[in-house]
């Protein structure tokens, strides 16, 4: 058989800068949400006091337009003005919609400054870093940046001809091989002879047949 990472995943910038410095050691195991990248905060870090400016500069203007709104409104009540000329109301509302704006384009700031630490998308093993210092980075670019593979749980993968199957699942129906869970215990034997002390499961809803030869694979599961 072979082996096959439980879970594989690229590492890649989601937005765009030069790589300040690596977080981890190459080859070691890492985990999901662990800080592997910083890139150059600086321009998001100035997008998100912009963000905030504008937001505030949104809020006072919100501020003045309800006042001169409640005002007006109370004018329309005697009747010292008409409701035809009541623009307040208008002027706060688009108030209103422009502090919604301000907030989303914060959120929208804070959430790329964030993005400058690239985070481990899953827990696993890293791999070789494919980027140094210093290097010019773009979102969402084809290059990774490096790799992370999950191995405990690892997959074995098993061909075995149709003939076999057919045996295996007659084995099954006769009481032959015993099945728990709906999964058949199995053992794994190294190249060398020597036993792998962990049991696995295998289990025949995990198939792929290949169409060229028509030899089938089995997917075990090991600790």
């Amino acid at each position: 058989g072979r082996t096959a990472s439980y879970l594989v995943a690229d590492v890649r910038p989601q937005v765009a800068g030069i790589l300040q410095k690596r977080l981890f050691k190459e080859g070691s195991e890492v985990k999901e949400g662990q800080a592997l990248y910083q890139i150059d905060p600086a321009v998001y870090e100035a997008a998100v006091a912009s963000a905030k400016a504008e937001l505030q500069r949104a809020q006072a203007v919100l501020y003045q337009t309800r006042l001169t709104a409640n005002r007006y409104a109370q004018l329309v009540k005697t009747n010292a003005i008409s409701k035809q000329n009541n623009d307040a109301q208008a002027a706060y509302k688009q108030a209103q919609a422009a502090v919604a704006a301000a907030e989303a384009g914060l959120k929208n700031a804070q959430i790329n400054l964030d993005y400058t630490t690239v985070r481990s998308p899953i827990s696993g093993r890293i791999g070789r870093s494919l980027v140094t210092p210093g290097a010019l980075l773009s979102a969402h670019q084809a290059q990774n940046m490096a790799v992370v593979q999950t191995l405990d749980p690892i997959y074995v993968d098993v061909t075995q001809s149709s003939k076999e199957i057919l045996s295996l699942k007659k084995d099954i129906a006769s009481g032959k091989l015993k099945t728990k869970g709906g999964a058949i215990p199995v053992t794994l034997i190294m190249e060398d002879g020597t036993k792998y002390p962990q049991t696995g499961e295998l289990t025949l809803s995990e198939v792929s047949v290949d169409p060229g030869t028509g030899t089938i694979t089995l997917r075990a599961e090991f600790p």
